[in-house]
């Protein structure tokens, strides 16, 4: 009897080292297509004081430990030129709107980049009050 649960210890540990490397297997295969974050920006303010980063993956944008004043309609743009000065009251070349920015207005935040965006046509990441047309901060995507 000793030697039978021996046994079957020895083949349920061999079915979990199993099940662990195809799971392992599984994950390595699907890699490629997880969000991977493959450059870090630097938020420059331009009309409210801004600090944090900006981090860009294949599926995704992140803004890592941002803090900026509150504003109304607050958006964050991939913006087809340089980040615009304060006094630009409309943006002028092709942009993306990845999303609001909203309360609090610090921490981190997550935005989707669409399908079929070519993040090459873009030089910078903006964040844009809406309603006052006022540049708060960007990052040059260089």
């Amino acid at each position: 009897m000793k030697n039978f649960r021996i046994l079957s210890a020895a083949v349920v540990s061999s079915a979990l080292s199993f099940a662990a490397i195809s799971f392992a297997q599984t994950m390595m295969k699907d890699a490629p297509t997880m969000n991977t974050m493959t450059s870090s920006f630097k938020l420059t303010s331009v009309g409210a004081p801004t600090k944090g980063t900006v981090e860009i993956g294949t599926t995704s944008i992140k803004l890592q430990n941002l803090k900026t004043e509150a504003g109304p309609d607050l958006h964050v743009y991939l913006y087809a030129a340089a980040v615009p000065s304060k006094t630009v009251k409309k943006l002028s070349a092709k942009f993306v709107d990845l999303g609001k920015l909203g309360a609090p207005f610090k921490g981190n935040y997550s935005y989707k980049i669409p399908a079929n965006t070519d993040l090459k046509q873009f030089k910078s990441l903006v964040i844009w009050c809406d309603v006052a047309k006022v540049t708060f901060a960007g990052a040059a995507l260089k």
